[in-house]
C-alpha cells in the first residue's frame, strides 16, 4: 500500500485543518472543545487524539466514580453525531470515510479514527 502523498503535506495544513475542525465540532455540540488536539495520517487512516475533552460536568461525574456513565453518554452522542464527522473528514481531504471508531478514557483523553476508502478521482460523489 502507497502513502497517499496528500496525507504528507510538507506544511501539515490539512491534518491541521482536520485538527480544527474536530476540535470546532466538539466545542459546538459538547459546550467547550479539547485543549490539545493532534491528527496524523497515514496511508488510509486518520486518528485524532484530543486531550482535555470532558465538560465540567462530566468531570465531576468521572471524579465521583462514574465514568462508565460518561463513556456510554459519549457514545450514544458520537453515534448521531458521526454523520458530521465522516462528512468534514470527507470535505478536508477528498477521501471518502469508510469507517469512524471513537473512544474516550477517564483521564479525558479521546480518539476520533477514521479509515479512509481507496484515493482514486471518483471516491467522492
Amino acid at each position: 500500500m502507497q502513502d497517499d502523498p496528500i496525507a504528507h503535506d510538507a506544511s501539515g495544513a490539512i491534518v491541521a485543518a482536520i485538527s480544527r475542525e474536530i476540535v470546532g465540532i466538539y466545542a459546538e455540540y459538547y459546550g467547550r472543545g479539547p485543549t490539545k488536539a493532534k491528527t496524523h495520517w497515514r496511508e488510509d487512516v486518520v486518528t485524532c487524539i484530543l486531550e482535555d475533552s470532558f465538560t465540567r460536568a462530566e468531570r465531576v461525574l468521572v471524579d465521583g466514580g462514574r465514568f462508565d456513565q460518561v463513556r456510554m453518554n459519549r457514545q450514544a452522542f458520537q453515534d448521531e453525531i458521526e454523520p458530521l464527522f465522516r462528512e468534514t473528514i470527507e470535505k478536508v481531504t477528498g477521501r471518502r470515510v469508510e469507517t469512524c471508531l471513537s473512544q474516550i478514557n477517564k483521564d479525558g483523553v479521546a480518539a476520533e479514527v477514521f479509515v479512509l476508502g481507496p484515493h482514486t478521482a471518483d471516491a467522492l460523489p
